[in-house]
């Protein structure tokens, strides 16, 4: 576990998203399906004349990794209007999140994630949605160089 910031709580603006979703099996399918929803989203915005607002985000909406349902998405600063396609222009709504981010190769950030996890049950705050990664740079430098913003919508419980 390399987790190089805090776990806090912070409110997130709306934000427009471009987002692919589909059930998967995530040790056979999940490399080929990240690289087809980039490509599916990178037509969209080039035939837009827009760029995305942020790396890849992927949001796993159930944690059953044979049959994981998970979007793949970026933001962009605009909504779009699409024509029936597997791309879809979403708004996801303000809300509040529980954000650390980790440092290090994808498949070491189960501890940070546990941490995450953990954190926010003993904060008082009930998880509200799926397990968000924000992927903050490319696969260009050493996998120990990776960061990857890692986040879960939450809501207070009640005294």
């Amino acid at each position: 576990m390399t987790r190089i910031s805090k776990i806090q709580v912070k409110q997130v603006r709306e934000t427009e998203m471009l987002v692919v979703r589909r059930t998967i099996d995530f040790f056979t399918e999940y490399g080929n399906f990240m690289e087809e929803a980039l490509e599916k989203m990178a037509v969209v915005l080039e035939e837009n004349q827009l760029l995305s607002a942020s790396g890849p985000v992927v949001c796993f909406h159930n944690i059953d990794l044979a049959a994981l349902d998970v979007s793949i998405g970026l933001e962009v600063a605009l909504p779009i209007q699409l024509a029936e396609s597997e791309v879809r222009c979403v708004t996801i709504p303000s809300r509040l999140i529980a954000v650390t981010i980790d440092r290090g190769p994808y498949e070491a950030q189960d501890p940070t994630m546990e941490a995450l996890l953990a954190w926010i049950n003993e904060h008082g705050y009930t998880a509200d949605g799926g397990i968000y990664y924000r992927y903050l740079n490319d696969e260009e430098q050493p996998p120990e160089e990776y960061l990857t913003e890692m986040y879960v919508p939450v809501v207070k419980n009640r005294m």
